[in-house]
């Protein structure tokens, strides 16, 4: 045994020493000097053998075809383009090839020039210009040129060219060129191009360039540019280019530039330049450039492009451009060209057309159809009842356009108008 160790050592030096003096090999193919115990390539390997199935030992791998079962090596990589290593691949420093399938740990890291499936284990990095599929985690990033799926972890980041689908946890960013699906965690940043789907968390932000649905979570804000469905709750800001639908939440804002449509609460204010619907509340305000619908709540003040509808709260001023129907609360004012329903403010109401009622300080209607309640009550054309200190119905009869407490025009207004002539 001992002779044909010292035989095999012989070899091995003797092979070395020819290499040295032999002329450079392409680097395609790579050095293939090794002593193999094999039949068929089948069997024990001991250096850089091309084809094996079996175990190999190795100092440095370079010029790999195909090594099937398990593969030991010390240094890092040489090239091998069309090199596939199968099984169990360990390297102290970083184990490679084009192909790496199985399981696949490094010391140092990870290297695969075409792709990675498995389980990989990097001391400092995951690098694969292809491709990673599997279980992944590297020291210190997980780096894709191409998709990521699977489980992968990047104690500092996880970036990919491609889209990450699957479970993403990174302590710094997450940075997916093709977007990101499935459950993506980031300690700092997840920055998503194209669309991201799932549970999606940044400790600073979540930014993607496209759609953004599921549930998301940042400290400080979310933008996405394009529509956002789901739930989604952001520090400081929840921004969407586009619609906005489902639950949102953000410490100072929820901007939907498209519509927002659900659940929504901004601390400071609730913006879409298109209509707002559902249940919206805010400390500030509640700007609309469209219809505001549903039960909306501004602590400051609405302001709605087109109508407000259902219940509309307000302890500043609440203006509708459109028609304002349902019930109508503005603690300063309610301005609305058609007030239908109930509008309550504790200073003024003023409206073209009101029919309903309306209980303010001062209620400025043109055509009123129901009543009003105040301290003084206007009406340029009065088919109803005014109750209050001061009493104004000016198509009433000159004797009957001013009374105090009570007034009331009931029926055709023509013989008023003639009158007041």
């Amino acid at each position: 045994m001992l002779k044909r160790t010292i035989l095999a050592i012989g070899l091995i030096a003797s092979q070395s020493a020819a290499a040295q003096t032999s002329p450079p090999a392409d680097s395609t193919q790579g050095k293939t000097h090794s002593l193999d115990i094999a039949i068929n390539h089948v069997g024990l390997s001991i250096g850089n053998s091309r084809r094996l199935t079996g175990l190999r030992l190795n100092w440095k791998d370079e010029g790999v075809v195909r090594i099937n079962g398990i593969n030991l090596t010390l240094w890092s990589p040489g090239s091998s383009p069309r090199g596939e290593i199968n099984g169990l691949s360990l390297g102290l420093i970083a184990p490679g090839a084009a192909r790496l399938n199985g399981i696949v740990l490094g010391g140092g890291g990870i290297r695969a020039d075409v792709g990675l499936t498995g389980i990989g284990l990097g001391g400092l990095a995951v690098l694969s210009h292809g491709s990673i599929v599997g279980v992944s985690a590297g020291g210190v990033a997980v780096v894709a040129d191409s998709s990521i799926a699977g489980v992968t972890v990047g104690p500092l980041a996880v970036v990919s060219r491609g889209p990450i689908a699957g479970i993403t946890l990174a302590g710094a960013s997450v940075l997916a060129s093709g977007g990101a699906r499935g459950l993506t965690l980031a300690g700092l940043a997840a920055v998503l191009q194209t669309r991201a789907s799932g549970i999606t968390f940044g400790g600073l932000a979540v930014v993607t360039e496209g759609p953004l649905s599921g549930v998301t979570a940042s400290g400080l804000g979310i933008a996405a540019r394009g529509d956002m469905t789901g739930i989604a709750a952001g520090g400081l800001v929840t921004f969407a280019s586009g619609r906005v639908r489902g639950a949102h939440i953000g410490g100072i804002a929820v901007v939907g530039e498209s519509g927002i449509s659900g659940l929504t609460a901004g601390g400071v204010a609730v913006v879409s330049s298109g209509a707002i619907r559902g249940i919206t509340a805010t400390g500030g305000a509640v700007i609309a450039g469209d219809d505001v619908r549903g039960i909306t709540v501004g602590g400051l003040g609405i302001v709605a492009e087109g109508g407000a509808r259902w219940i509309t709260l307000t302890a500043g001023t609440l203006v509708s451009r459109g028609d304002a129907s349902g019930l109508l609360v503005g603690g300063y004012r309610v301005r609305s060209p058609t007030v239908t329903g109930i509008a309550l403010s504790a200073i003024q109401v003023r409206a073209a057309e009101l029919r309903g009622i309306s209980v303010a300080g001062y209620n400025a209607v043109a055509e009123q159809r129901g009543i009003t309640i105040g301290l003084y009550n206007d009406a340029r054309r009065l088919h109803g009842l005014q109750i209050g200190l001061f009493n104004r119905a000016r198509n009433n009869p000159p004797a009957t356009k001013f009374l105090p407490f009570v007034n009331a025009h009931f029926g055709s207004d023509k013989k008023g108008k003639r009158s007041g002539e």
